[in-house]
């Protein structure tokens, strides 16, 4: 079901410059709620959620996508958000993020640091004094922003 959402969704997240970031559809507090996190270059902000809301909750209904009641919510991911995809790596490129390890890199099992590069199988996060550290995606466990005041 979520890939024929997928598919209905995906031309007006490409006509609005819009990547899909995640599909969650799960029960909460009783209801049915479908919530898609989506994001664009340089940020997307509260009107632009609420009008794809508002497209994309009339395609739904017009295709009878979803059989049961719910409760469509459109918002942005969150700067604290766990990366999933490449693309939340790339997107964060240059800015201040906390790496966590499932086995230490020079005795360490988290980082805070400024994420340098994506390559096929690592990134590069700048330390500090310990310098540049190149980071497998196997021995990743979770990445997120920092907030950089």
């Amino acid at each position: 079901m979520l890939d024929k959402i997928r598919n209905i969704i995906q031309p007006i997240l490409e006509q609005e410059d819009t990547e899909l970031v995640d599909i969650i559809f799960h029960r909460e507090a009783g209801r049915q709620v479908l919530r898609l996190l989506v994001d664009k270059e340089g940020g997307i902000k509260l009107y632009e959620c609420v009008k794809l809301n508002q497209r994309i909750s009339r395609v739904l209904e017009e295709g009878n996508a979803i059989a049961e009641d719910y409760v469509l919510e459109v918002a942005s991911p969150g700067i604290d958000r766990p990366f999933k995809t490449k693309r939340d790596y790339m997107r964060a490129a240059g800015r201040m993020v906390r790496v966590t390890l499932s086995e230490a890199i020079l005795n360490k099992k988290e980082y805070i640091g400024r994420l340098k590069d994506i390559m096929e199988d690592s990134i590069r996060v700048d330390v500090g004094k310990k310098g540049i550290i190149e980071v497998p995606f196997s021995k990743i466990t979770r990445v997120r922003q920092e907030v950089e005041f």
